[in-house]
């Protein structure tokens, strides 16, 4: 009787419905909830005590005549289990026969207790009449929550509330009607809680020696909170543990995180670990130890420390509260508004993926008259895959399949999400390069043996077949029907892919790369560090410029082809003129080789390393706005997304992960 305001007992009872909801998702019946097992904290949060005669699902399986629904053969009856006055009908007949209702009917009484200051029934295990019920002081209560009282007390389980989630949209039903305001509590946030204790259980199997079961806890945890430090340090503790990667990959990975998430001080402690070991490990090789190997302290691994419970409630309001403003503005055509407080609440949270805001701005997108700045970059989603399967990374129209070309020299096809099947490619093996048509209708694979295989990505058929007659080293289309193919000891082929035959044979130095810039000129990539421009059709040499000091592996033309973009295994990217062929900026973008460069919009690029590592850089001012950590083994390919805000990274380790730029968006 001490709870005698109806905003207060329905906002508990609310939050007694996401316990219980929680634990039946669990298959656990309590079996004895009563007031006395339904404990408040001084702010007012409810816990749920007193678990020691609940019942499993596992429970009811291993007994003889009984499944797990509760129905059984109706002659096994095993001894009353919970407490009288507040046990449901069934439980009398069979304390074993229970189910989420039963749980039901115990708090419905409960409810009335706590808002009418009486119980419906006297003796529960017998049927009878309830009298309607009212308030602790006789005074009448509104309709819909007198229905909801006499609903949750039900004798027939049939006619009661089926579960607690249904319970919960009832009350917050009620509250909105008499306070004109949906209960605070109604919806509750608790994705940290799931990835923490995902990092948690990675703890104890990795210190239990279950190095695999470990680390996919780890990167379940990450997919659930990809800016969860606990989970960043555990994962990054365990590649350097196993050796999976090398310690100067890692410490560079940790410059990337550091960024994304400042004044992290176990991502710092981590980070001057490595690099100690690093310096210990030149010293140590400057001595005479050869053919000793030296010891590492490794630091342990982190839990996650468990929140109060207020602080859960606060900021899964505070998070709630951001979906609801954002989405308020975006229904009523707020565009710049929601632009704005959209970019604030991901800057607050550090760009973590958060699914509610990514759908308002794709939705902000659409209605966009220009992008602006930079701001963030989201790891939208992982796609795991095969070991070795994420190179020549490329997408098909509509962004939904993936093609990546596996080290067997099969394409292998995914579709663009988690947990979907990975095939190969019928009737293409041996593959060693992929290139695909700007307009993604041409999908083209150069063989071991220098044929060319054009494939009709809409239909599946071929649609040409060519002959280089040497080994294949790259491949280029262009808009129509012209492709380039480059490889054994030197030159380029031109070949009109609608007639199907060789247009022009060029020999020369080898060729690594090959690109069509604007006005359909060729460029071709050197052996030497050159680059070479053929004029449209390839027939004559415009110029010659030296571009690298190592091959020039790789050329993406850009901003419309009026620029080109060259890497080399010097690690240096150049951005060109594509018109004149002067060099108008120069880049040292990695540490390490560049696996691939891909052009993001007029301004924009990203920049592949095999350390892990993707740059996006502005190509105006050559300034590194976003570092950003893989967390593979190596980035081995880049390529569009099926947005044009978003692109996807192949990984050694065969995973696909797709990224989201945020940009601060220009409404007219």
């Amino acid at each position: 009787g001490r709870c005698r305001d109806p905003r207060t007992a329905l906002s508990i009872a609310i939050q007694f419905c996401h316990g219980m909801e929680f634990t039946h998702s669990r298959g656990i019946i309590h079996r004895d909830i009563k007031p006395g097992n339904i404990l408040l904290t001084k702010n007012a949060l409810v816990k749920i005590t007193d678990f020691g005669i609940i019942q499993t699902r596992d429970d009811l399986r291993g007994r003889p005549g009984l499944a797990a629904d509760g129905k059984g053969d109706g002659e096994l009856t095993v001894g009353f289990r919970g407490t009288p006055g507040y046990a449901a009908p069934e439980q009398f007949a069979d304390a074993h026969r229970v189910d989420r209702r039963s749980d039901v009917f115990s708090f419905g009484i409960c409810l009335w207790l706590m808002l009418c200051g009486r119980k419906p029934y006297r003796n529960n295990a017998v049927r009878e009449e309830i009298s309607p019920p009212t308030g602790a002081g006789g005074q009448s209560l509104p309709r819909s929550l007198a229905a909801l009282l006499v609903k949750a007390v039900a004798y027939d389980p049939d006619e009661r509330y089926q579960d607690f989630a249904a319970l919960r949209r009832a009350l917050n039903e009620v509250y909105g009607e008499m306070f004109r305001v949906e209960c605070p509590y109604m919806e509750l946030d608790f994705t940290d809680l799931e990835a923490e204790n995902f990092n948690n259980r990675a703890v104890s199997l990795l210190e239990l020696g279950h190095v695999r079961q470990g680390a996919a806890a780890l990167q379940r945890a990450l997919d659930i909170d990809d800016c969860l430090p606990e989970a960043i340090y555990n994962l990054t503790l365990l590649r350097w543990k196993n050796g999976r990667a090398r310690p100067e990959h890692l410490y560079r990975q940790l410059e990337a995180v550091r960024r994304r998430l400042p004044d992290v001080k176990i991502i710092e402690a981590l980070s001057q670990s490595i690099k100690c070991d690093l310096l210990g490990r030149d010293t140590w090789q400057g001595e005479e130890n050869e053919g000793e190997e030296r010891a590492t302290a490794f630091p342990e691994y982190m839990l996650c420390v468990p929140r109060t419970s207020l602080d859960v409630f606060r900021l899964g309001q505070v998070r709630r509260a951001a979906r609801d403003n954002v989405r308020d503005l975006l229904a009523k055509k707020r565009y710049d508004a929601c632009c704005k407080m959209l970019i604030s609440n991901w800057e607050h949270m550090g760009f973590r993926k958060d699914r509610a805001l990514i759908e308002v701005y794709n939705q902000l997108i659409k209605h966009a008259a220009g992008c602006g700045e930079l701001v963030g970059v989201i790891r939208v989603n992982t796609i795991p895959g095969p070991s070795g399967t994420a190179r020549a990374l490329c997408t098909l129209p509509g962004g939904r399949k993936i093609l990546s070309l596996a080290a067997n020299g099969n394409v292998l096809v995914r579709d663009y999400g988690r947990g979907k099947k990975i095939r190969a490619l019928e009737g293409q093996r041996r593959v060693r390069v992929v290139c695909r048509s700007a307009d993604g209708a041409l999908l083209v694979l150069g063989n071991t043996d220098g044929s060319v295989t054009v494939l009709d990505t809409a239909t599946g058929k071929t649609a040409a077949t060519l002959d280089f007659e040497d080994k294949l080293a790259c491949l280029a289309i262009d808009t129509g029907n012209t492709l380039l193919a480059a490889g054994g000891p030197g030159g380029f082929a031109v070949f009109d892919m609608a007639r199907g035959r060789r247009m022009v044979t060029e020999k020369g130095p080898s060729v690594r790369s090959l690109a069509f810039t604007v006005g359909q000129d060729l460029v071709a990539g050197m052996e030497d560090g050159g680059l070479v421009w053929w004029n449209a059709g390839g027939r004559e040499c415009v110029r010659v410029v030296p571009a690298h000091a190592m091959p020039v592996t790789l050329l993406r033309p850009f901003a419309g082809g009026l620029r080109l973009l060259s890497a080399a295994a010097d690690r240096v990217v150049k951005i060109w003129d594509a018109r004149t062929g002067q060099c108008m900026r120069t880049i040292e973008a990695h540490e390490d080789t560049i696996s691939d460069v891909l052009p993001l919009a007029d301004d924009l690029f990203a920049t592949a390393c095999e350390d892990d590592l993707i740059k996006i850089w502005n190509a105006d001012s050559g300034e590194c706005l976003h570092l950003l950590d893989a967390r593979g083994d190596g980035v081995m390919s880049l390529t569009p997304g099926p947005r044009p805000h978003v692109f996807l990274s192949g990984r050694r380790d065969g995973a696909v992960v797709a990224w989201m730029m945020v940009r601060d968006l220009i409404f007219e």
